[in-house]
């Protein structure tokens, strides 16, 4: 199934598909590490329109809302 990360519960894995935006959003996520093909976990996700905090490469980043609406994810198939 293909979402946005910002719409991910703690606990969710998925797999970055693309990094939607202007060029500056792309360029400061990608300093987060996050390019298309990676794994991701969400480790938190604020239910008020706070901040995800997200494992990367075995580092946690927290992206704001705005951030997190611009990656494309695909979450696994669950049986």
């Amino acid at each position: 199934m293909i979402t946005r990360l910002h719409k991910l519960r703690g606990g969710d894995r998925a797999v970055v598909r693309e990094i939607c935006g202007s060029h500056v959003q792309r360029q400061c996520l990608g300093s987060h590490g996050l390019h298309p093909g990676d794994a991701v976990e969400v480790l938190r996700a604020g239910s008020l329109g706070g901040p995800v905090l997200i494992e990367i490469h075995g580092v946690e980043v927290a992206l704001g809302r705005g951030q997190a609406e611009a990656v494309e994810v695909e979450l696994p198939e669950r049986p």
